[in-house]
């Protein structure tokens, strides 16, 4: 079976889909395409890949902009790709590689896209009707479509029920074996506290992603200035990830002033070593109202961590109130937020019996974090589609021309 997955960049595949190339790749059976950019969004150190040479990369410019003329060459590329392979199946991800995937669509092969949080469903104002119009033409031309949230599945189902799955597993999932507090030991903890000067007794909170408003970097670091003018030397904030080229933090003048000379913030950058960071922290703060299903969360609750984050679409997938966690209101006043993430984090930095409440109900649900669900319902997917159909089967068979193959 000749299997091809497109991702916006090479920093997402190696974050998010090296471990199923890395699978499919030694199966025999297989024969696997990777084409997305050369970027690394997510610039962290490439996973070692058993059986890497087994995979097939194509490199082009997917940009991640609106940016119509950007866009078709991505698409005719992308075209000329798919023609050249002839392959059995092209997977998507992401709304960013979906639409120039599909946007000069092949009749005669199956395309499949997993979007990972609809760009509709968590918009306002033009970015609102600009998603919509774009997600409506991929749904439209797609063959099968996967959601990993109830919020976009419902909406999604209106629609295109025909067409949707909602996966079982819990999005990407993360590596439970790394993301295992047995891993570490006290004394090891201990040594990385006195590597970073953290004290006993400091209160330790957690954030891992883009420094981006959209993830509520601009909140996290409001927040924490708060904590911090209350409480001097009481706490400690690790930020795992880092700045990106076409998005802003959110952050005034004042906030990027604290965020660059806080004595109180351990600004770590992008990091393979995650779960060893989350090792010594007492609470996961992610403010995010756009997500799919947040891996970050994922790898906080597998290493007992609380999370403190908004009741939103895909976070409260995976996080109960007042079970593992703490979910937030999300308010129109960002002061209210702010607020409400504050009082949050005091409740549970001054509440010890409570946080470790929440810790053990959170490593309870390992099982239902690991990434291995990922990959195993992909198989069965991709299993399925090599049963029904014989190799090559799309490559001859006559599809139906839609209203926009007609215009192509």
């Amino acid at each position: 079976m000749r299997l091809v997955l497109i991702i916006s960049d090479f920093g997402a595949f190696n974050n998010f889909l090296a471990e199923l190339a890395s699978t499919i790749a030694q199966d025999n059976r297989y024969t696997l395409h990777i084409i997305c950019s050369k970027n690394k969004v997510i610039d962290i150190k490439d996973k070692e890949l058993f059986g890497k040479q087994n995979i097939n990369f194509h490199f082009i410019d997917i940009p991640r902009t609106i940016s119509l003329i950007g866009q078709l060459k991505a698409a005719s590329k992308i075209r000329i790709l798919i023609k050249s392979i002839q392959p059995d199946l092209i997977h998507s991800h992401f709304t960013t590689a979906t639409f120039p995937t599909i946007l000069f669509r092949i009749r005669k092969y199956p395309y499949w896209s997993t979007i990972h949080g609809l760009g509709m469903n968590s918009s306002k104002g033009f970015k609102k009707i600009f998603f919509t119009i774009v997600e409506t033409i991929c749904f439209l031309r797609l063959d099968k479509i996967f959601v990993v949230n109830n919020q976009d599945y419902n909406l999604v189902n209106k629609f295109f029920s025909k067409k949707l799955t909602k996966y079982r597993c819990l999005g990407f999932g993360c590596d439970i074996d790394k993301f295992n507090p047995a891993n570490f030991p006290d004394s090891k903890k201990g040594n990385l506290k006195n590597q970073l000067g953290i004290k006993e007794g400091i209160i330790v909170i957690a954030f891992t992603g883009r420094y981006v408003h959209f993830k509520g970097f601009n909140l996290v670091i409001k927040s924490f200035k708060i904590l911090s003018s209350q409480y001097p030397d009481k706490f400690k904030l690790i930020l795992m990830g880092g700045l990106d080229p076409i998005h802003k933090t959110g952050l005034d003048h004042s906030g990027e002033l604290f965020f660059n000379t806080s004595k109180d913030i351990i600004n770590v950058g992008f990091t393979n070593d995650v779960d060893k960071y989350l090792s010594i922290t007492d609470i996961f703060l992610f403010p995010s109202k756009k997500e799919g299903l947040p891996t970050c969360i994922l790898e906080s609750l597998a290493m007992g961590v609380p999370v403190i984050t908004f009741n939103a679409r895909g976070n409260n997938d995976i996080v109960e109130n007042n079970y593992n966690g703490i979910l937030i209101q999300p308010d129109k006043d960002a002061n209210n937020e702010i607020a409400s993430i504050t009082n949050s984090l005091k409740q549970l930095a001054f509440n010890v019996e409570e946080r470790n409440e929440f810790s053990e109900n959170a490593i309870k649900n390992i099982p239902k974090y690991s990434r291995n669900n990922f990959i195993n319902e992909h198989l069965e997917y991709y299993s399925e589609l090599s049963k029904n159909d014989s190799p090559g089967y799309y490559a001859n068979k006559e599809r139906k021309l839609d209203a926009f193959d007609a215009t192509l």
